[in-house]
């Protein structure tokens, strides 16, 4: 949450020429609610099997050359990071400063009291969060530090680390 994923991940498929697919928004249409209420509605057992039915029917469905802003926990449910391997998907985290994710999740609505982000209303447990995910975040196949960097630069590290071009595929 908050590491750049969407912004990020635009900013990639701009420079690639690629499509762009932000799993959480897929969700929110497919499902006419949003994240938030999703949690409040069904809880986050429910919630990972919607997301985990979203990334299957997203990956069946992708034919051309896309990338894919996934949700913060998505990659730690086992049969997700199956099925991102079973696609051939090159999955990269965006490793961030916890409290700058965390800065820039209660920035989104800076006129509400409530987060919209359902797992980061707390700055300790988001910590806590984020502690117990990085060990799985860190075998994505590639770790880029967005750290001082605009979204084109961390776009460009991670076209040039690993050695995109706009012909390529996944």
């Amino acid at each position: 949450m908050g590491a750049g994923k969407t912004i990020i991940g635009r900013a990639l498929a701009a420079l690639l020429g690629w499509a762009f697919f932000d799993l959480d928004h897929e969700i929110e249409r497919h499902q006419q609610a949003s994240i938030r209420e999703l949690f409040r509605r069904h809880g986050e057992p429910q919630f990972r099997e919607i997301e985990t039915e979203a990334l299957r029917r997203m990956l069946h469905q992708v034919s051309a050359p896309t990338v894919v802003a996934l949700g913060g926990g998505t990659f730690i449910q086992t049969v997700n990071v199956e099925l991102l391997r079973n696609y051939g998907a090159r999955v990269v985290f965006l490793e961030a400063p916890v409290d700058e994710m965390f800065d820039r999740c209660r920035a989104e609505n800076p006129h509400s009291t409530e987060n919209l982000r359902p797992l980061a209303a707390d700055p300790e447990a988001f910590r806590t969060l984020y502690e117990e995910r990085r060990p799985q975040y860190r075998t994505a196949g590639l770790t880029v530090s967005t750290s001082g960097k605009t979204a084109e630069e961390s776009a460009t590290e991670i076209a040039v680390s690993l050695q995109l071009g706009t012909n390529q595929r996944q």
